[in-house]
């Protein structure tokens, strides 16, 4: 079984009883994760087959940086790639736009990370290469890299259109890859896009939303409200 979980935030008790009494569970995060250490990803592992992409919180502290990509959890970013879960082929696109790089439907600033290092002052300079902050920043590249391949399913942490702060090329991506059904997270609303008006897509959008959870026909299993001050 597929489920979808919306940003966690740096919390995951509600996602337990959801695997702990099923078999052969897939549970894919739709990004900000926002860990501290690995801890929590060894936990829930123990119990799903786990996977994820990353958000723009992953980014905000060298430990929430480390933990996915310091580790050997970082084979489990579906960031860039396509891989087959449970016969459904998967593409993901992590992280968020970003003005300093590429703001769609805007000319982009830099089209890869080297472009970018190239034009970055030595001071800005993180580990030999994008500065920490922009290791979740969206380049051109990253969209090239997925138009070229097919999926069933495309996972992002930003929206596409229509959503009312998303991205026509999310979009654009989606036709090229031919997918069916675009799960995102970013937003913590769960937007609910099957009451929209207008173009008719071939494929289906799902927001999960903050700390909500979804099976793979977009019903929800677990709706969060984000009520933090």
């Amino acid at each position: 079984m597929l489920l979808f979980a919306g940003d966690p935030h740096g919390y995951f008790e509600h996602l337990y009883p959801f695997i702990q009494n099923n078999q052969s569970i897939s549970l894919i995060i739709l990004g900000d994760l926002q860990l501290t250490d690995c801890k929590e990803l060894d936990k829930l592992a123990q119990y799903c087959d786990l996977w994820f992409i990353h958000g723009n919180h992953d980014s905000k502290t060298v430990a929430a940086f480390e933990a996915i990509w310091g580790s050997e959890w970082k084979q489990r970013n579906l960031h860039g790639k396509v891989a087959e879960i449970e016969g459904v082929k998967i593409a993901g696109l992590g992280g968020v736009f970003r003005g300093q790089i590429w703001m769609p439907p805007n000319k982009p600033l830099f089209l890869d990370p080297i472009h970018y290092c190239q034009y970055c002052t030595q001071d800005k300079i993180w580990k030999g290469g994008l500065p920490l902050r922009h290791r979740t920043s969206i380049f051109p590249s990253d969209i090239d890299t997925l138009a070229t391949q097919q999926a069933d399913i495309l996972i992002s942490h930003e929206a596409p259109k229509p959503h009312p702060s998303g991205f026509a090329v999310i979009n654009q991506l989606a036709e090229s890859m031919g997918v069916k059904k675009i799960f995102h997270g970013h937003h913590h609303d769960n937007f609910d896009y099957s009451q929209l008006k207008g173009r008719v897509r071939p494929y289906q959008i799902f927001n999960i939303g903050f700390r909500s959870l979804s099976d793979i026909n977009g019903h929800y299993l677990l709706i969060g409200v984000d009520d933090r001050e």
